[in-house]
Order: C-alpha cells, then structure tokens, then sequence
C-alpha cells in the first residue's frame, strides 16, 4: 500500500455540491411557497427566478431575473425595462444589478439569510423607490455611492 495516494478532495467536493444543491432546493421551495408571481428553476448550478413588479397601478411592469449561486450574495437584474445605470441610484455600474444593501451593514451567509425574507421584498421595495426617484429627481432610500464600489 504505499505509494498509494488517495484523492481526498473529490469527496470534499461532490459534499460541496450536495450542500450547494440543497441550498438551492431550500430557497426555491420558499420561494414557491412565499411568492407565486416568481418562477424559479435550477440550472447550471445556480437558482434562477423569473418575475415581474407593478408597484402601482400606474406603474410599469418590472421584469426581473434573481441568480444565486448558493454561495455569494444573489444578483437580481431588471431585463425589462432597459434601466441605465446612473449615480443616483441604487445599482452597480459594473453589470447593472440592484444594489438592495450595503456590504458593510450585512454580509450574504446561507445560513442566515433567504431570498425569500430579504432579497425579493428588498426588489420590490427597489421599484418603489425608483419609481419615486422618477417623479422627485431623488433618490429616497439612504444612499451609498457606487463610484468608489468594487464588487
């Protein structure tokens, strides 16, 4: 037997994978049973929920897309309409997505936090700022600048 090396980091990453797969399962089952308006799918390792916000009756529909990875925070981008980024408001000028918090006041952890609790209110609660933001010039929500942010 000697000689004989075992690899032990395939067991410790097909674990991981599990452990990332169930992640997934868990957030969509909460989601599904929180917010029928989302649908979500898993693939490509990632968790990807489609919806669409009316934050008003007079508002336009918002078509959006969250991606989690089970990882890293969540990305949650506007695919309809097209919304350029811009230093009064709340997105990252690298990829456009939602900026819904600041990484200081909170670190993404699995743990502790869900999509469901979190991050769809937090996208929702986005679309109504940014609609205010489109009658006042102003963005109301305690704001951070994005210039300086490396994601």
């Amino acid at each position: 037997m000697e000689g004989i090396r075992f690899n032990r980091s395939k067991p410790k990453a097909r674990q991981q994978k599990l452990l990332n797969k169930t992640i997934l399962i868990r957030e969509k089952k909460l989601i599904q049973s929180n917010f029928d308006f989302l649908k979500c799918t898993i693939k490509n390792d990632s968790l990807v929920c489609e919806g669409v916000c009316t934050p008003t009756s007079i508002s336009v529909e918002y078509k959006f897309q969250i991606i989690y990875n089970g990882k890293t925070s969540p990305k949650v981008n506007i695919i309809e309409p097209q919304i350029n980024y811009n230093d009064d408001i709340h997105m990252f000028p690298s990829d456009n997505s939602l900026c819904l918090y600041h990484s200081s006041d909170m670190i993404w952890e699995y743990k502790k936090h869900h999509l469901f609790d979190t991050i769809i209110p937090w996208t929702i609660e986005w679309f109504v700022f940014y609609e205010l933001y489109l009658i006042s010039g102003k963005w109301e929500h305690p704001f951070v600048s994005h210039k300086s942010i490396k994601e």
